[in-house]
């Protein structure tokens, strides 16, 4: 059996094949095709969420710094 070695991000590759969705048909079966679509909606969810997590934090955050008040110098 052949040894897997690392290899080093510079003899590494990426390599991205685009179908549109109207073809999965042709290549996947129904149920795959399925899959990929629920996968892809799960992403996108997972991103809401996070992006939603940042808006709160950031909601917070402001509401810190307004309940804190204002210094009023007094002569």
């Amino acid at each position: 059996m052949k040894e897997v070695r690392n290899m080093s991000p510079e003899k590494t590759r990426e390599i991205k094949i685009s179908i549109p969705e109207e073809f999965f048909f042709i290549f996947f079966p129904e149920k795959t095709v399925d899959h990929l679509i629920n996968a892809k909606k799960e992403v996108l969810l997972a991103l809401r969420s996070v992006i939603d997590y940042k808006i709160e934090s950031l909601e917070k955050r402001g509401e810190k710094k307004s309940a804190k008040g204002k210094k009023i110098k007094i002569e």
